[in-house]
């Protein structure tokens, strides 16, 4: 009996992630539009923001939140209470929103195992007090030892995550070896099965949709990724090659209408170069 395909969950950045590109600046009304178009493609995750990095970000999280109706908009925020609070507020208008905490777990980070994990913990209550969506993202996770980032990624979710974002922040996975370590998780994190995995990968070295697709097989089920790869450095995974990838694989599926790629990518365009 041949096994139903697995859903992929879309996670799309262009709005916060994207907007660090160099040269790249959007209006608030460039935001609105763009997130319709997000919505009418059935993209399932919008991030839309840091309102605790950038001010401006907070107006445009809400407006956004308060815009769209069937996505789940979700903003950025640091382990920091008052980051943590400035999202939710943002959010409060929202039909579905998510929260979406990142932590750094690097080795140098790790000064203190418990009292990170305990940074980790009181973060993740704080935000599940909202009653919103919780997304947590162990940032530079590859420059982390993996048992204790397993152990941070079970704490996170006893937190309250329910989805485990694992990021190539530096860029500098490989296919072979990032899907190593999503299959780790798989194995070591005891609830890890409780929660979605999730990986966002950066394009430095030209492998992020390369990077995602093998995380995929290796268990992750959701993507973060941008239209037309846009973000820092190099950018990030390019919607359009993620949904490709994925439509190339009979074992997965997406709910995203793929008719719209094309307006999506050609507005986004037009904004880079200043005609909208």
């Amino acid at each position: 009996m041949t096994a139903s395909p697995s859903k992929i969950t879309i996670f799309d950045t262009t709005l916060r992630d994207g907007e660090r590109m160099p040269g790249v600046r959007m209006t608030l009304y460039q935001k609105v539009q763009i997130a319709e178009l997000l919505e009418k493609m059935q993209i399932d995750v919008i991030e839309a923001g840091y309102p605790g990095a950038f001010r401006k970000d907070f107006d445009e999280l809400l407006m956004v939140s308060k815009r769209i109706k069937q996505t789940a908009i979700c903003g950025l925020a640091g382990s920091k209470p008052d980051e943590v609070i400035d999202v939710a507020l943002a959010l409060r208008s929202a039909a579905r929103g998510r929260i979406h905490v990142y932590t750094p777990v690097q080795q140098k980070a790790i000064f203190n195992r418990s009292a990170l994990l305990e940074l980790i913990r009181q973060t993740l209550v704080l935000a599940r007090n909202y009653s919103f969506d919780i997304e947590w993202s162990a940032f530079n996770a590859l420059k982390s030892e993996p048992e204790f980032l397993c152990c941070a990624v079970e704490t996170a979710i006893e937190g309250g995550a329910t989805t485990i974002n694992i990021p190539d922040t530096a860029g500098v996975a490989e296919p072979e070896s990032f899907a190593g370590l999503i299959a780790l998780l798989k194995r070591q994190v005891p609830n890890i099965d409780q929660v979605t995995l999730s990986v966002h990968c950066r394009d430095d070295r030209g492998l992020a949709v390369e990077n995602s697709l093998a995380a995929i097989q290796a268990g992750a089920r959701q993507v973060g990724c941008s239209i037309k790869g846009l973000g820092v450095r190099k950018g990030n995974a390019d919607l359009g090659g993620i949904l490709d990838a994925i439509a190339k694989h009979p074992d997965y599926y997406t709910n995203v209408k793929t008719d719209l790629l094309e307006q999506a990518a050609e507005q986004v365009t037009n904004i880079m170069s200043g005609r909208i």
